[in-house]
This record gives structure tokens, sequence and C-alpha cells, in this order.
């Protein structure tokens, strides 16, 4: 894009400076595409950018973000599945199998209760 800033037309955008979405240091998202800055200048609060829209990473952003939205509509429907896991492990603990069941005559034979999930009674680290 570098080559193509000296050879194209540069276009000038003037943006409020609380309105600017810097992507990086020389990139910022204008009109919903992506604009290549070539210089900027700030003075009382307004951004004025000259550079060039750039289609070809537009589209690239527009791909990533409409992937991004797939995810989060998967990890939606995960996150159902597993609230709804509970259910299914807790009629686990109605299941009696014979070697759980204490009896007069085999009284070694305890009877023991099924978790499905081990018991944590701290919370997980958190990552600062």
């Amino acid at each position: 894009m570098k080559q193509e800033l000296k050879y194209q037309t540069l276009q000038t955008v003037i943006v409020s400076e609380n309105e600017v979405v810097w992507m990086d240091k020389h990139e910022i998202w204008v009109n919903n595409s992506m604009f290549d800055i070539h210089t900027k200048k700030l003075e009382s609060g307004i951004y004025t950018f000259t550079g060039l829209y750039d289609k070809d990473e537009t589209m690239l952003v527009e791909m990533e973000r409409n992937a991004a939205g797939k995810n989060k509509e998967q990890n939606r429907l995960l996150v159902r599945l597993f609230k709804s896991l509970p259910f299914f492990c807790s009629q686990l603990n109605d299941i009696q199998s014979p070697t759980n069941q204490s009896s007069p005559n085999n009284p070694v034979i305890l009877k023991i209760s099924l978790h499905p999930f081990r018991e944590i009674p701290t919370p997980p680290p958190q990552i600062c």
C-alpha cells in the first residue's frame, strides 16, 4: 500500500479526535473502510488525515468480523449445551449399580454416591 500512496491521488479525511477509530499506528477505520494514513495533523481536537482508502484490507476486516459473529453464535450454543449438562449428570446419581448396594450379608461394600464433577471450593485464579 505504501507504493500506491506515492502514485495515487491522496484523499483528505477530517474527523473529530474522539471519533477516530485507530486500527494501528498508520491506519484508521472511517466511513466503514480502512484508511491508510500518509500524513496526519491534530489541531483544536480535529484530525486531518491524508491517505488512501484500502479496499483489500477493508474486505479482510469485514471477513474477520463476520467470522467473529459466527463464533459468537457457536459459543452461545455451547453455553446452552453446557448449562444443560448438570441436568443429565444429576440423573447419574439416581442410577444404582449392584456394587453400590450394601446389604446385610455383605457389610464391607459401601454405598458410594456418584459425583460426575469434582467440587472446587476456591475460585480460579484471576489473570490481570
